[in-house]
């Protein structure tokens, strides 16, 4: 018989605004049936009406602003197979198991960032070479959804993780420069979501279903309506073809129309 994976969600805020937006994510989302909801926070922000259906955590944050998620490993809650860390714009929206499935055999899963190089980010080149690694087209990591299994090789790739976030903490890259900073300095593989599973709202090209909306951005009525074959966009609200708003598609009507003359 097929052992049951124990699975989480781990949330992280502080600040009644942010750890309010917690209680719309869950309202608004389709999450896994019985999977246990964790919230980590300050010591200081009210977490109260979520019942018994959410833990709290509190710790003494060391970082300020983004660069907290870097302390996010030390006080994870123990005996998982795998969790997912969730920022508080998140909404998912449908079927997620692969991404615990691929975090349990690879250790993480995640998708790329809507703005993907890594060197590029607000000028991170210049922090990858002063830890040695040299600036060649890396990937960037969206760090707002990470699925993860607390192995040994993460906990060594974590570790890092806040090591650099304490290193640097004035920068103003965030979090998750770091963590895919750790993920190189340590040749560790994560396993590639599409960005189906952490779609940022930004604009960018659409292929196949949407399965977690990351943005503060309302969910579109029509999110998931079109067909998925096409590639699609969020504009001014709602999903729309992408041939409809891009260059490529003005420039191929307008050669079609200078055809027909």
């Amino acid at each position: 018989m097929q052992k049951i994976k124990k699975r989480g969600i781990v949330f992280m805020a502080w600040g009644a605004e942010y750890v309010e937006a917690i209680k719309r994510l869950v309202e608004e989302s389709q999450l896994p049936d019985s999977y246990p909801l964790f919230l980590i926070t300050d010591e200081h922000t009210k977490a109260d009406g979520f019942g018994d259906w959410l833990d709290v955590i509190r710790i003494e944050f060391k970082l300020d602003g983004k660069a907290r998620k870097c302390e996010l490993p030390k006080h994870l809650p123990e005996g998982f197979d795998s969790m997912l860390f969730l920022d508080v714009d998140t909404r998912i929206l449908g079927d997620i198991s692969l991404g615990f499935e691929k975090a349990e055999k690879h250790g993480i899963a995640m998708a790329q960032a809507a703005h993907y190089s890594l060197e590029y980010f607000k000028d991170f080149s210049r922090i990858m070479i002063s830890e040695g690694i040299e600036p060649r087209g890396q990937l960037l990591y969206n760090s707002g959804v990470i699925f993860f299994s607390l192995t040994p090789r993460v906990r060594d790739v974590f570790a890092l993780w806040v090591k650099l976030g304490i290193k640097y903490p004035d920068a103003p890259w965030g979090d998750q420069t770091y963590l895919t900073l750790a993920m190189e300095s340590l040749d560790f593989v994560p396993y590639t979501l599409s960005t189906g599973y952490n779609h940022r709202a930004f604009g960018e090209l659409i292929s196949g279903h949407i399965r977690i909306w990351h943005s503060f951005e309302p969910v579109p009525e029509n999110v998931n309506d079109l067909n998925p074959v096409f590639p699609r966009q969020y504009r001014d609200g709602k999903i729309v073809p992408a041939y409809q708003t891009s260059w490529h598609g003005r420039i191929r009507r307008f050669v079609k129309n200078k055809l027909r003359l």
